[in-house]
């Protein structure tokens, strides 16, 4: 949800800083089909029917669904704010595994966003409340993206510091005025034009 806003957030700053939107396609990224598949499956978790059935082996696939979405970026962190997104990911990925494969969220930010301090049903990624026993409980979905504003939601630092990364990489590949060996990933043994 986060992230939503920061993609339209960059690409309004790109634009309004000079940048162009068609530069957007000369950024390389190495390895997107497998960032892509990553993600996938986490949609999968997080949609209600999945989250429901999954049983056991959802954390698993959870934690490694992640895993792969983090070797994907950190294969290009020559390319503009993808560190930042990265260091997010780590972020979110430290309590995800020493929680069991799931993201703590706190029961005071699901009450500030309006509800109860239960779990929604839906939510593979907050399925388990901050507790006396939860490591690293600063790192859980502690932060709310508050009612009214569309896709009210918890949110945690993890996810605040991807939302700068992706802030970061889209203005900086929009003002771009094409490829830049420092800033493009390119297929290694390939020489810089």
């Amino acid at each position: 949800m986060l992230l939503l806003y920061s993609i339209a957030a960059g690409l309004v700053i790109g634009r309004l800083s000079g940048g162009r939107l068609g530069n957007l396609e000369h950024v390389r990224f190495s390895w997107w089909r497998l960032a892509l598949a990553g993600l996938v499956v986490q949609l999968a978790l997080f949609a209600g029917p999945v989250a429901e059935h999954v049983g056991p082996e959802g954390p698993v696939i959870y934690v490694a669904s992640t895993l792969v979405v983090l070797a994907a970026l950190l294969r290009n962190l020559a390319l503009p704010g993808l560190a930042i997104i990265a260091i997010g990911a780590i972020l979110n990925l430290i309590p995800v595994i020493a929680n069991g494969g799931v993201m703590p969220s706190a029961p005071e930010a699901w009450l500030a966003l309006g509800g109860e301090a239960v779990l929604p049903v839906s939510h593979f990624s907050n399925s388990v409340l901050i507790g006396p026993h939860t490591l690293f409980p600063f790192l859980g979905d502690v932060f709310v993206w508050p009612r009214p504003l569309p896709l009210a939601n918890v949110f945690s630092l993890g996810d605040a510091v991807i939302a700068v990364g992706a802030v970061v990489f889209l203005v900086t590949a929009m003002r771009r005025a094409g490829p830049s060996p420092s800033a493009l990933a390119r297929p290694t043994g390939q020489p810089a034009p």
